[in-house]
């Protein structure tokens, strides 16, 4: 949860980045392997899942656009396409994944600094639903606390099982984000003039890390500025190499060159 995937210009470039990180190292001396499948299901005939919006973390009028732009593409090309709700609650799912991510963060917290943020979490308000009294909750938690966080991520990943087995969707697409990219540096998030939580910026990318869940970013169109719109294609647990050749796919039927639609993709 807290390691940023491999950015790549070209679905194939993270297949063969997606090789390097599933091979041991030279040092390990272990003669372990990873095969992942790899469906090769003409984009015609992908049953496809679209969860398009939530109000726990709303995208703008561009956004939505180019998602139902992308919805259209699809089923002109063939492919069999459902909008539908996500199969979890995006705000509980998305508590806690930051009760996860800020309990591993700890391990690189010195003794005296850990100390102080015991301290500081013992002095906070019941009622504080600041997001600096949630971190410190989160990264002061008993390990108790944390078990039944554990139980509940195991809950959830039975839940997106079932979203992709009982639906038979070999892929659910999403925002990538609530806007287009935007500056580097902002610290600030506007969604159709409305002022977001910076955090939003993460919202959708954050659905699937925390429960196992392969997920590939990938630039769809561009927005008024100039700037990529993307999608986060999320498949079942161990289809990273299927997500590939469909995002290889997806940036053809868009008109893509060999470097995608727009670059960099990220997985």
């Amino acid at each position: 949860m807290v390691t940023p995937g491999p950015l790549a210009r070209h679905p194939r470039d993270l297949n063969l980045l997606l090789a390097a990180l599933t091979t041991p190292s030279p040092d390990e001396n272990n003669p372990w392997s990873v095969t992942l499948p790899t469906a090769q299901r003409p984009i015609g005939q992908l049953r496809v899942a679209v969860w398009a919006d939530d109000a726990s973390c709303p995208v703008d009028r561009n956004i939505a656009d180019a998602v139902a732009a992308l919805e259209g593409t699809l089923a002109s090309a063939g492919a069999s396409v459902h909008r539908t709700a996500g199969p979890v609650g995006f705000a509980e799912s998305l508590r806690l994944f930051e009760q996860l991510l800020h309990a591993t963060t700890t391990a690189a917290t010195d003794d005296a600094a850990g100390a102080a943020e015991l301290a500081a979490a013992r002095d906070l308000h019941t009622d504080d639903a600041s997001p600096r009294a949630a971190i410190l909750r989160h990264r002061t938690q008993t390990h108790r606390a944390w078990l039944r966080a554990n139980e509940e991520r195991l809950r959830l990943q039975q839940t997106w099982h079932r979203f992709f087995a009982d639906g038979q969707y070999d892929v659910l697409i999403t925002p990538a984000a609530p806007t287009a990219a935007i500056p580097a540096g902002s610290r600030s998030l506007t969604v159709d003039g409305v002022e977001r939580s910076f955090f939003d910026q993460t919202g959708w990318a954050n659905l699937t890390s925390h429960v196992g869940l392969p997920s590939l970013v990938m630039p769809i169109a561009h927005g008024a500025d100039g700037l990529p719109i993307g999608v986060q294609l999320v498949g079942p647990a161990y289809s990273d190499r299927t997500l590939l050749v469909m995002a290889e796919q997806l940036a053809l039927l868009l008109g893509g060159t060999a470097e995608g639609v727009i670059a960099p993709w990220s997985g």
